[in-house]
């Protein structure tokens, strides 16, 4: 007996597992229009199988389910295989109906359309499945949703969904549906399943009461559902929310919880931000607006969303509430949205107002510091009482503002007004304007921006009046005080003690400078004319000074230092530095009182002209007492010392009781007595009323002299003694002095006297 029973099941599997892989196709009639009258539209079916296993029924594949005439002409679903379970007892009626359909098959896809009149083309069927209780369950499994509207399909769709539709009576309709949200513009996307389940009441008095869940997914990846731009944020957010009501009047309530925003943990919710909400969705206006709960006082923040047209062309807005959100929170956040906030600045306090966002306007709105303090390694804090920032037209704009500088316990703490202007959008931009009555220039690093022209050389001193950053370049007025500025080429840094600057782009203007470097003190202008062939632009006046202390403090300029085996072996010259290459200046020196020795010498006015190794002095004019001189005076700085060239006229140099006038050119290299050794010198010269020696007074004298180191040449000599006249030629001997071997005629002469022995 169990034999003949288990060989009748056997015989039945076999005959289930045949007939399944047998064509009905006389049945396909009857089959399509059995589907249509429980869908409500027509059906297409490709092939047909008798399914035996499971519940009896068949297996339909190449199904075509058409849409509504109401919803449009493309099919509301292609399935690639259909399970299609009998309802035996209509058999009985001799009239075909099905009590479920399970759709399956990689190819399986959903159109859900939103029609121009507004309703969905689903509630027509769930319409059909409340009020028709032949109408079948349906199932789906791994399939595609697309949604359309019109003609138009959305770039947004769910990717292995799963689905069950399912009568309950009472013109109720269960659902249950799980998908991973997608968009055909992007790819490589990482979210969690979607799921809705609840159920949906249909006919006059239609009301839904679902429960919507999404699972932890990426942030970004969820911001670009709506956005695609997305906003650069990065972490995890989850969604629960509860749906209920008319679908053109559904009632929104549920939690958003995001976690691992860089930091967010900083908000005082601790380990992530958990944000209760509740608002409203119009299924047929395509529009949703949430709203946060209120929630304790003391709350950081709460928004209102709204959404529409979220599944075709996504235009939304959000508006945000702050109360005393941490500063350092919002820090990190807008580092992570492109800000170019360094990563070692701290900030301090909390900020409070309200900002806005819509996809064609951008950020709007006002949030304002309280106690802010931002702090940069090394350098003082900048604290704020109160300050105030206005978004808008993509701008952050700082409404003018306090800032102190220093510690909160500090009583020399220092203060500024500014005001700022920041571009959100690229190419990002700064406009930032500060005003002082007094700061100190170290402090300036604080502000964490470009130093600003003439400040950033200076190591210390105060500044008052106004600088503006915009552009990349800064323009302002302000005056420096007690101010040193280290130069090269100079032995002791520049002390200025007062100045006026004007700042105009790259340029830079200094007028009214009071200035001292080292014991020589001088006023002026200057002026940084970055596009000029010399940039550097000057006038100086020097009251008096020390010619020893000039030479020393151009020290490093003249002359560069070599070791002591350098100097031995006479190796080549040290290298010229980089800021020699570099210098180039262009201007005019005058110095009242220049004491040399004993001598009062006055330089009225020279022309400095400084191109990198080869300085010139044109256009001197100089005189002392009675003497003057006149001319172009050169300096190279290539080698490890300075070689001396000029070219001009010395007048009036008293000389034994007489005056000389020499013109020619006189060279030289070297610093003290080397200036002697290598002195090399000719030209003419011109005397009067010279007393040579006690028996030899020159009325007049002319001759060509040619000077080498200490010893000296003189030829075409003429001189005048009394009424006579005599020629010849001269030279220093070896005991100093000067031998002239003179002759009128057939008369010769020999006159011999001390060469330097100068009279007043």
């Amino acid at each position: 007996m169990t034999r003949r029973i288990l060989l009748a099941l056997a015989v039945l599997l076999g005959l289930g597992v045949a007939l399944r892989y047998f064509s009905l196709d006389l049945l396909r009639a009857p089959i399509e229009r059995a589907l249509g009258r429980g869908l409500g539209r027509e059906v297409e079916v490709g092939t047909v199988h008798l399914n035996l296993l499971g519940a009896p029924g068949f297996t339909l594949e190449d199904v075509t389910i058409h849409e509504d005439p109401r919803a449009g002409v493309e099919p509301f679903a292609y399935v690639e295989s259909l399970n299609a379970s009998v309802r035996w007892l209509s058999l009985l009626r001799r009239h075909l109906d099905f009590t479920s359909l399970s759709l399956g098959g990689d190819g399986t896809t959903i159109n859900v359309v939103k029609t121009d009149a507004g309703p969905w083309n689903f509630q027509f069927l769930l319409n059909d499945a409340g009020r028709n209780a032949s109408v079948p369950a349906i199932k789906m499994r791994k399939g595609r949703v697309n949604f359309k509207f019109g003609d138009t399909k959305s770039v947004f769709y769910f990717n292995r969904a799963d689905l069950d539709v399912a009568p309950a009576g009472g013109g109720a309709v269960e659902l249950r549906f799980g998908g991973e949200p997608s968009r055909t513009d992007r790819a490589a996307q990482n979210f969690g399943n979607f799921f809705v389940d609840g159920v949906w009441t249909t006919g006059p008095g239609s009301r839904l009461n679902l429960n919507v869940d999404l699972e932890r997914s990426s942030l970004d990846e969820v911001s670009r559902l709506i956005d695609p731009r997305g906003f650069g944020l990065h972490g995890i957010v989850a969604l629960q929310a509860q749906l209920s009501g008319a679908p053109s009047q559904v009632q929104v309530s549920g939690q958003l919880q995001v976690d691992d925003v860089h930091r967010w943990d900083l908000l005082p919710q601790g380990g992530g931000w958990r944000m209760p909400f509740k608002g409203g969705l119009d299924l047929r206006a395509d529009k949703l607006e949430l709203a946060s709960v209120e929630q304790p006082a003391g709350s950081p923040l709460a928004f209102d969303f709204k959404l529409e047209d979220f599944l075709s062309a996504p235009r939304w807005e959000a508006d945000a509430r702050l109360n005393q959100v941490p500063l350092a929170a919002l820090l990190e956040v807008a580092r992570h949205m492109g800000a170019p906030f360094p990563e070692t600045l701290t900030a301090e306090g909390g900020v409070s107002g309200s900002v806005s966002y819509t996809q064609q306007g951008g950020l709007g709105g006002r949030v304002e510091l309280r106690d802010a303090s931002v702090t940069l390694p090394d350098s003082e804090p900048l604290r704020a009482a109160s300050a105030a920032f206005t978004i808008v037209d993509g701008s952050a704009l700082l409404e003018k503002s306090t800032v102190e500088i220093g510690a909160s316990t500090d009583p020399k703490k220092q203060s500024a007004e500014v005001e700022a202007a920041y571009t959100l959008k690229s190419p990002r931009e700064l406009d930032l304007k500060i005003t002082t009555r007094g700061l100190n220039i170290a402090d300036m690093r604080s502000f964490g921006v470009a130093a600003i022209p003439l400040l950033d050389q200076t190591r210390q001193g105060i500044w008052r009046g106004w600088a503006r950053f915009q552009s990349g370049k800064w323009s302002g007025e302000y005056e420096l005080q007690n101010a040193r500025i280290p130069v090269d080429g100079l032995a002791d840094p520049l002390r200025v003690q007062s100045a006026f600057v004007k700042l105009d782009g790259s340029r830079v203007i200094v007028n009214g400078l009071r200035a001292k470097a080292g014991a020589v003190a001088f006023t002026g202008e200057y002026r940084w004319e970055p596009d000029a062939v010399r940039p550097h632009k000057f006038h100086i006046a020097i009251a008096e000074t020390d010619a020893a202390e000039l030479e020393r403090l151009l020290a490093p300029a003249l002359v560069r230092e070599r070791g002591f085996l350098a100097r031995t072996l006479r190796l080549d010259a040290a290298p010229v530095p980089e800021w020699l290459k570099m210098r180039r200046a262009d201007g005019t020196i005058s110095i009242e009182t220049l004491n040399v020795g004993e001598t009062k010498a006055h330089l009225d006015q020279a022309r400095l002209l400084w191109d990198a190794t080869l300085v010139r002095l044109v256009g001197i004019t100089a005189h002392a007492d009675q003497e003057s001189a006149t001319g172009d005076l050169e300096i190279n700085l290539e080698g490890n010392a300075p070689r001396y060239l000029f070219n001009g006229k010395v007048q009036d140099v008293p000389y034994k009781g007489g005056r000389l006038d020499l013109e020619g050119t006189f060279e030289a290299q070297g610093e003290g007595l080397q200036l002697l050794e290598s002195a090399h010198a000719e030209g003419e010269l011109h005397g009067r009323a010279v007393a040579f020696a006690p028996d030899a007074e020159f009325r007049t004298a002319t001759a060509c002299f040619e000077m080498q180191g200490s010893r000296w040449k003189l030829s075409g000599v003429d001189v005048v003694v009394g009424t006579e006249a005599y020629s010849g030629t001269g030279a220093s001997q070896a005991d100093g002095k000067l031998l002239l071997e003179l002759a009128r005629g057939s008369h010769q002469v020999r006159y011999s006297g001390p060469m330097f022995a100068l009279a007043p």
